[in-house]
C-alpha cells in the first residue's frame, strides 16, 4: 500500500470491477484454465476416493479449484471478464442439477457427484474461454 497514495484501495477496488478504457483487453488463456481443470479432477477424485464423510464434498472443492481459476483470469482483466465469470459459474452449478435430475442414484455416492461435475466443471471452463473469445464492441 506504499506509494499508492491515500486512495490506492478505492483504485484498487475500482479497477477490480471497472478496468480503464485504454486497458487492452485479450481472451482468457487455453493452457493456464485447462491445467486448473485437471487439477480439479485430481482433487475430486481424491477426496471421492478417501473421503469416508458426506460433509466433506468433493463437488465443492472441484468448484473451488475452477472458480479461482477463471477469478484469476478475470483479475488479469480478459475481455468480456464479468459475462464470462457469472455464465461459467451458472453452467458449474446447473449442469450438475440437470445431470441428477436426469440420472438420481448420481447423488447416492462421492463417485456419483464426481461422475457429475467432472463434465460440469470442463463445460464451465469452456463456457469462459469461450465466452472471452467473442469479438470485442468497437465504439465509435
Amino acid at each position: 500500500m506504499a506509494g499508492k497514495g491515500k486512495h490506492g484501495f478505492v483504485r484498487s477496488v475500482r479497477r477490480f470491477f471497472w478496468l480503464p478504457r485504454e486497458m487492452p483487453r485479450r481472451p482468457a488463456p487455453v493452457a493456464p484454465l485447462v491445467q486448473a481443470w485437471l487439477f480439479c479432477l485430481v482433487v475430486g477424485a481424491f477426496f471421492a476416493m478417501v473421503t469416508w464423510d458426506e460433509e466433506v464434498t468433493t463437488p465443492s472443492m472441484m468448484t473451488v479449484v475452477v472458480w479461482v481459476a477463471t477469478l484469476d483470469e478475470v483479475i488479469k482483466g480478459v475481455r468480456h471478464r464479468w459475462p464470462a465469470f457469472l455464465t461459467a459459474w451458472v453452467v458449474c452449478w446447473g449442469l450438475p442439477f440437470l445431470l441428477s435430475a436426469a440420472v438420481p442414484a448420481l447423488e447416492d455416492s462421492l463417485w456419483g457427484e464426481f461422475a457429475a461435475f467432472a463434465p460440469a466443471t470442463a463445460a464451465s471452463v469452456a463456457t469462459f474461454i469461450g465466452i472471452t473469445r467473442l469479438p470485442q464492441h468497437r465504439r465509435l
